[in-house]
């Protein structure tokens, strides 16, 4: 599943003649292939979908799209707490509760 969560770069390297850049949201981590966007640096907040870091976002951008998902992780909690016809996915159960 793809969810377009902005991950903070936390380091990059080459291997095999391409550029990475290993992306971190809530202790997940992720190897991105940097072959797409120039000027990438560490801090730097990208969203990555199949392996490759499509988009890089300034800091405000990804706080605010982090913000967003942190009120839809919560209220899909408390609709799950109530027992009402909620059908959240296992993989993103997984997200909303890492710290």
């Amino acid at each position: 599943m793809c969810l377009a969560i902005p991950s903070k770069v936390i380091e990059i390297f080459e291997e095999d003649g391409e550029k990475y850049a290993v992306a971190e949201y809530k202790g997940v981590k992720q190897k991105a292939k940097l072959a797409l966007l120039e000027d990438v640096s560490v801090g730097d907040y990208v969203l990555i979908h199949t392996g490759y870091a499509l988009e890089k976002l300034s800091e405000e951008d990804a706080k605010i799209t982090l913000d967003t998902w942190e009120e839809l992780f919560d209220a899909l909690d408390e609709m799950e707490g109530k027992n009402e016809n909620v059908n959240v996915p296992e993989d993103l159960k997984g997200i909303m509760r890492k710290e």
